[in-house]
């Protein structure tokens, strides 16, 4: 093999070797762009399940003290036609 030969080789090989570097950048670059979307997303749907959850946390408490007044209604109604019956 001459020089020349060998030359010309190493510049195709160098620049194989270039494009693929750069190839591999772009897709380490794209993959962390991708995973960054993806970390912003999962934290923005986070934070409206924890709102949403507070939410229900206070739709259930309310319930809860309705259920309690509607009981002692009952409980007194039901307590108060026993008693003027006796």
């Amino acid at each position: 093999m001459d020089l020349s030969t060998f030359v010309g080789a190493s510049e195709i090989a160098g620049g194989a070797c270039l494009f693929l570097m750069l190839v591999y950048r772009q897709v380490k670059t794209g993959a962390r762009d991708a995973w960054r979307e993806e970390a912003e997303a999962q934290t923005a749907r986070a934070d409206r399940l924890e709102t949403e959850v507070a939410r229900l946390i206070d739709v259930v408490e309310m319930l809860r003290a309705e259920n309690r007044e509607l009981r002692e209604r009952i409980e007194n109604l039901i307590g108060g036609s026993h008693g003027s019956s006796d």
